[in-house]
């Protein structure tokens, strides 16, 4: 199959799974919120929200083990075997390292810093061992999602992420009947849905892919060595990006108690659900990118890098701002009772994506090219970071909003650094990339935001037709200034052919 038809479909299967598991994401956060109430959302949020943040960790480990199953396709069945045997020894390493760190920093959590009501300690102990075993799941099963992506299966990861929001909307409906307690009931059930999902990509791969057969004759000790310092530096920036998500709830829960975490985690998954939909860009473009880099076109590669910048930012951009000018109503439609500062985070947090995503397609052209040492060094500093300067904002009685502060220092800093490595690296031309992403695409942001609170444009009273005025006006203004500023000629046609090939491809499915 050529590359443009596998991204075409790849396309339509990502934006199907994503739409499907978003409403039925949204829709159980909305049922488990209820069924467990704001003090006990907050807590799991607080205690078991790392769960969440295993997603990056995962597709950062995923990317390091894929750029060497991608580099050893065309060498045969042998190579891949090698890698993925390899791979998994060494996934199990890091997993058990990971699970000595968790249970070492839950002696000092509950030691005092955390702030629980007496009677939930345990409950809180039960999610956080709940959470422990879950991150040893996660770990142990990027191997597969690596090889699964390596071939190219979107219909898979779709297909088990179905399943997944499926199993957890099961879960947000059986709390309301459980005669056990809820939140230790849900901490424990999440865990067991992400071993029944360990189990389906173990099951896939060894019937599809002969490769994934567990050979320990087949592990490289030279090659380990190699992934090892590879995929160390990635954990190194994961685990500190890991860090950065949770110290926030941490830090948060210090100064002002579990209902702020309530409204944190309620931001985080908005995020999350809204993050889908350009993450879609990164799962079809990144086979592409690492192949181009180890077929030695590297032109190629940067030219795709940054078109995955501005594709990325803009889908993101589409679903972000109509829903950061209407928070307000959209979350007094999605929750029965809103925690107090849960716009104001939710509004903050689309904005710090926003800033991200200038950038973020060039992180998978630096992995690619694979010198990752101080790139990565440089990014789990700047994570790191964060935690001072909130620390110092709220000891000296500030709102809590104002964590922000060093969330966007931290975010603006990871862009300049992404920047800086992929120019030494790639030779990319740092002007090129400016005058290209950054240039065009914050002004235009900017407008947009500036005519959608200009008072002229607030036409309507009713919330319902004021949302959908804004949706319509966002939609046509990013629509334009994506088509007569950001984009250039070359990706013009790309997205035209690319349309045009789309609506071919579904007029011969329809017919068939």
């Amino acid at each position: 199959m050529k590359n443009s038809s596998k991204i075409i479909i790849n396309t339509f299967i990502m934006y199907g799974k994503m739409i499907a598991t978003m409403f039925i994401a949204l829709f159980s956060t909305r049922l488990v919120l209820e069924a467990l109430g704001a003090s006990d959302y907050g807590l799991f949020s607080l205690v078991a929200g790392i769960i969440g943040a295993l997603s990056f960790l995962n597709k950062s480990m995923s990317t390091a083990t894929q750029r060497y199953l991608s580099h050893q396709k065309k060498q045969g069945l042998e190579a891949m075997s090698r890698v993925f045997n390899t791979s998994m020894v060494l996934h199990f390493i890091i997993a058990f390292i990971f699970v000595i760190i968790l249970e070492a920093a839950g002696l000092f959590l509950f030691n005092g810093i955390l702030k629980i009501d007496p009677e939930r300690i345990l409950v809180a102990k039960i999610i956080f061992h709940s959470m422990v075993v879950s991150t040893f799941l996660s770990i142990i099963t990027v191997p597969y999602d690596s090889l699964i992506n390596a071939h190219e299966q979107m219909f898979i990861f779709a297909l088990f992420s179905l399943i997944e929001s499926l199993m957890k909307l099961a879960i947000a409906i059986y709390l309301f009947y459980s005669p056990f307690d809820r939140l230790a009931t849900y901490g424990v059930l999440l865990t067991f849905i992400l071993l029944i999902l360990r189990s389906l990509r173990r099951l896939y791969s060894r019937i599809y892919y002969p490769e994934s057969k567990i050979n320990l004759k087949a592990i490289d000790k030279k090659l380990m060595k190699e992934m090892a310092g590879f995929s160390g530096w990635n954990v190194l920036e994961s685990s500190t990006y890991i860090a950065k998500g949770q110290g926030m709830p941490v830090l948060l829960n210090m100064f002002f108690g579990t209902l702020i975490n309530a409204a944190y985690g309620i931001s985080i998954t908005v995020r999350q659900n809204v993050v889908f939909f350009s993450d879609m860009i990164f799962r079809t473009t990144n086979p592409q990118i690492m192949s181009n880099i180890g077929n030695g076109e590297i032109k190629k590669a940067i030219s795709q890098s940054i078109t995955v910048c501005k594709f990325s930012y803009l889908l993101f951009a589409f679903f972000s701002i109509p829903l950061i000018v209407e928070m307000p109503f959209v979350l007094s439609i999605w929750l029965k009772n809103v925690p107090e500062y849960t716009v104001a985070f939710s509004q903050l947090t689309l904005a710090t994506v926003l800033l991200v995503m200038i950038a973020r397609g060039l992180n998978f052209l630096i992995m690619g090219i694979g010198i990752i040492k101080y790139y990565e060094i440089a990014l789990s500093v700047l994570n790191v970071l964060v935690f001072p300067i909130s620390y110092f904002l709220l000891k000296n009685g500030l709102s809590p909003l104002y964590v922000f502060v060093g969330i966007i220092a931290s975010d603006f800093l990871v862009v300049m650094v992404r920047v800086i490595f992929a120019s030494k690296y790639s030779n990319m031309s740092k002007l090129v990339f400016f005058k290209q992403v950054p240039l065009k695409l914050i002004p235009l942001t900017l407008a947009i935001f500036l005519l959608l609170y200009f008072p002229y444009f607030n036409v309507f009273q009713n919330p319902f037709l004021h949302f959908a005025w804004t949706l319509l006006g966002s939609t046509i203004l990013l629509f334009l200034g994506a088509w007569f500023i950001v984009f250039n000629p070359s990706e013009k046609n790309t997205l035209i052919n690319f349309l045009s090939s789309a609506l071919k491809k579904l007029g011969v499915s329809l017919k068939n």
